[in-house]
């Protein structure tokens, strides 16, 4: 058969990506010839983190069926572990759990009337392989090295969608990874629904961190629990900087200790504030990201000015700002809730904070010196992220995967704009 048009669609978080270039890997019998119009073969992963992230996926479903009628629709991830029924009655044509995602590319294969099995990963889970496909960027991958959650916050529905904590092999998440380097990726994004939970390197997710970086690779971490944040963790991203990246997303979620309880988050606010310090007075150069959400049950004008004062306290670099909305399934569904008023009123006002404290953090940087990673050249326009994660727009003329170094000169909400320094500006990269 010849190369089969395919169109790839990924919802939610960078776990869900990782998977997508892993199934994609893994059809590699059909040829796949990516395509954005007139697929034969539409692959949706799909996101149910929020009432939010369901609509899209509904959304996108619909608008996947509609503009390729022909087409096998095939509809994995969250949302079907949520609603299967509906997947179907709006347009998939084959549904796949989480749990057995690893059996999608030979149902694909099977629907259509094809006998070869491009089965390489184990059925009841979906880790990586050396034959992905690389979707963003041939620069920077993610590794996704744990899955499932037992931590049971009381708001959140994932656990019941993603199952409990499991950590891959590290041996076979640095196999991955020495594949990944040899297509030419520099920068590893290692990802998981609980990352910090990774327990299958003896040393945890520092001793991974430490093995990836001697491997040659810049090692990034994606959003991690702030209990799960240890001083080990904090010394080796400090030992190892830059080349492991001097970027931390801790999600807050409310400064509110009152709430952190009821919500069942797992940390106090002095023990946050405590693990933030550190990280701040070890590692050069550090970023802070994080998530609050505006408006949970029972949140008290008192609760909303803890998290504003939590904020100013912590210097974010950036912040994530969430309405709540219930999720049905979930114990803080049952809870008491705030007017909808209310809660818009303290997203905008979080959202106009999170402006402010992002712009204290991204002004002090013009005029400076700073490293970048190009990902995407466009003429003489080169993409990339610094070490502590700020995107950045350079004029200038390097190839994909070079590390420059960028004189800035202005800056554009999160981004950096400037230019290429002069041989006489530039420092030895590390």
């Amino acid at each position: 058969m010849g190369a089969m048009r395919v169109a790839v669609k990924t919802l939610g978080c960078k776990v869900n990506q990782a998977e997508s270039e892993t199934l994609l890997g893994s059809l590699a019998p059909l040829d796949p010839e990516l395509v954005s119009e007139a697929a034969e073969l539409v692959l949706i992963n799909t996101c149910a983190v929020t009432t939010t992230a369901e609509a899209k996926t509904r959304a996108e479903i619909r608008r996947a069926r509609r503009e390729n009628p022909n087409a096998l629709l095939v509809v994995t991830g969250c949302f079907v572990d949520r609603d299967e029924g509906l997947a179907k009655r709006i347009g998939a044509d084959l549904v796949v759990q989480n749990g057995a995602k690893g059996t999608l590319p030979r149902l694909v294969m099977e629907r259509l009337g094809l006998t070869a099995d491009p089965l390489t990963t184990p059925v009841n889970e979906l880790w990586g392989s050396g034959a992905r496909v690389l979707l963003q960027s041939s620069v920077r991958a993610f590794l996704k090295v744990q899955d499932g959650c037992n931590a049971g916050c009381a708001y959140c529905i994932i656990p019941k969608l993603r199952g409990r904590e499991r950590s891959r092999p590290a041996s076979d998440a640095i196999k991955e990874a020495e594949a990944l380097l040899a297509k030419g990726v520099r920068e590893l994004v290692l990802t998981g629904v609980r990352l910090g939970s990774y327990n299958g390197h003896p040393r945890g997710l520092a001793g991974l961190v430490e093995d990836l970086v001697y491997l040659g690779a810049y090692v990034r971490l994606s959003s991690i629990e702030p209990e799960d944040t240890d001083e080990a963790l904090v010394n080796t991203l400090a030992r190892l900087a830059p080349r492991a990246r001097p970027h931390l997303h801790l999600s807050l979620q409310t400064g509110s200790e009152r709430l952190l309880g009821l919500m069942n988050r797992r940390y106090s606010l002095s023990e946050y504030r405590r693990i933030v310090q550190l990280a701040y007075d070890r590692i050069p150069d550090f970023a802070l990201t994080t998530d609050v959400i505006a408006g949970l049950p029972t949140e008290t004008e008192a609760d909303f000015e803890a998290t504003v004062q939590a904020l100013k306290a912590i210097q974010p670099a950036r912040t994530h700002v969430f309405t709540y909305t219930p999720r049905p399934g979930t114990r803080a569904a049952r809870m008491p809730q705030v007017p909808i008023e209310v809660r818009k009123a303290r997203t905008r006002a979080l959202i106009e904070l999170a402006h402010r404290l992002a712009e204290t953090r991204i002004r002090p940087k013009i005029g400076g010196l700073v490293e970048v990673l190009i990902e995407r050249v466009d003429g003489e326009e080169l993409k990339g992220h610094t070490p502590d994660y700020y995107e950045a727009r350079i004029r200038g003329r390097a190839e994909p995967g070079e590390v420059i170094r960028a004189r800035v000169e202005a800056v554009r909400g999160y981004e950096l704009i400037g230019q290429m320094a002069t041989e006489r500006e530039r420092l030895a990269v590390r």
